[in-house]
C-alpha cells in the first residue's frame, strides 16, 4: 500500500528509496531490515536484468546497504526507530524497524496546514493591493513603492502599469480549495491508518 499524503511530503525531505522503506515499515509494523529488501526486490529476478540495457531502461535491486541508510535518515528525523535484539543463533545484534506514526502524522498535518497558510498569505496580498508591473514581467510592487519609484521597474526601467491580478487570485483560491480537500482526504488516510495499527497492535 501506498499513502498519497506521505509520498510527497516526506519526498521533499529525502528521497523516493527512503519514502518505499517508510511505506513498508506502515505496512509492516515492526520489520527486520533484510525483510525490507526482499519485499522492495520482489519479483525482480537474474532473468528479468538485462546487463545490455542502460541503468534507465533496466531493473535495478536495492541493496541492503541502501536500506539501511534511508532506515538511519528516518530515525534522524524521528519518523522510525528500533528494536536490537541478539540473535540466539549467531550471537549477532538485529535490528526490527517499526515506524514513529504520531511524528508522521504531524509532519504531514504540519508541512499541509503551512503551504495552505502561505497560499492565504499571498491571496490576501493580492486581494488587499493594487500592484503594478512592466512589460518584463519582474516582481510586482504596491502602489506605494511604485509610486516611490516614479512608476518604473528598478530592475529594468520600463514604466510601471497596474497589474490584472484576477487570474492570479483566482489561482490562488482554487489551489487553496484543492489542497484543503487534499488536507481533509489525509486526515481521513491518516485514521485509517491508525486504526489498522491500534488493530495489528491489539491482534
Amino acid at each position: 500500500m501506498s499513502y498519497s499524503q506521505l509520498d510527497d511530503v516526506i519526498l521533499k525531505l529525502t528521497d523516493e528509496v527512503t519514502v518505499k522503506v517508510l511505506n513498508i515499515l506502515l505496512d509492516q509494523r515492526e520489520i527486520f531490515d533484510e525483510d525490507i529488501v526482499n519485499i522492495l526486490n520482489e519479483g525482480i529476478t537474474e532473468e528479468n536484468i538485462d546487463p545490455d540495457s542502460s541503468e534507465e531502461e533496466n531493473v535495478i535491486r536495492i541493496a541492503l546497504k541502501e536500506v539501511r541508510k534511508s532506515l538511519y535518515k528516518l530515525n534522524e528525523r524521528s519518523l522510525a526507530r528500533y528494536r536490537r535484539v541478539r540473535d540466539k543463533e549467531t550471537g549477532y545484534f538485529v535490528y526490527y524497524w517499526s515506524p514513529i506514526w504520531e511524528r508522521i502524522r504531524d509532519l504531514i498535518v504540519s508541512r499541509r496546514k503551512q503551504t495552505i497558510k502561505k497560499l492565504k498569505q499571498r491571496l490576501d496580498y493580492e486581494q488587499r493591493n493594487l500592484l503594478y508591473v512592466c512589460e518584463e514581467g519582474h516582481t510586482p510592487v504596491t502602489f506605494s513603492d511604485a509610486f516611490e519609484f516614479g512608476f518604473l521597474c528598478t530592475v529594468c526601467g520600463q514604466e510601471l502599469a497596474q497589474k490584472e491580478n484576477a487570474e492570479t487570485i483566482s489561482v490562488l483560491q482554487n489551489k487553496i480549495s484543492e489542497l484543503e480537500k487534499i488536507l481533509k482526504t489525509g486526515l481521513e488516510e491518516i485514521e485509517g491508518i491508525e486504526e489498522r495499527m491500534e488493530k495489528t497492535t491489539n491482534s
